[in-house]
């Protein structure tokens, strides 16, 4: 059964920070790209997404986070995650977007990078 989502969107200029928590899979990842589609037609252009909560991500979640990044490309911004638990980490590794996505520990971390080194 899955985890409920609980998707919660704050405006930390100049992040919006797009906090989640419980499980991104097949059954919730329409709420999240619903979410994600909102924000970035309103005109975000860096997004930071806090799994801080999140317990699982399965591919269908993860493609939400590609869709993101291709969409903050279009417009030259940036995506950050922040993932601070090994096993939502090792979901990006293992799907080999760790090299794609900059994965931070805390909202702290990505707040003190103003200056990403790259674009999404």
């Amino acid at each position: 059964m899955t985890q409920h989502l609980t998707v919660d969107v704050r405006h930390d200029v100049p992040f919006t920070v797009i906090a989640v928590s419980g499980e991104i899979d097949i059954d919730t990842a329409p709420e999240l790209r619903e979410v994600v589609a909102e924000v970035t037609d309103a005109g975000a252009d860096r997004l930071v997404f806090d799994l801080s909560d999140v317990t699982f991500v399965d591919s269908i979640g993860l493609g939400v986070f590609v869709l993101a990044r291709k969409k903050m490309l279009l417009r030259q911004g940036t995506v950050d995650i922040v993932a601070s638990t090994r096993r939502v980490v090792a979901i990006f590794t293992i799907a080999g977007l760790d090299d794609v996505f900059a994965l931070r520990p805390t909202l702290a971390a990505v707040f003190a990078d103003q200056d990403p080194a790259e674009p999404a």
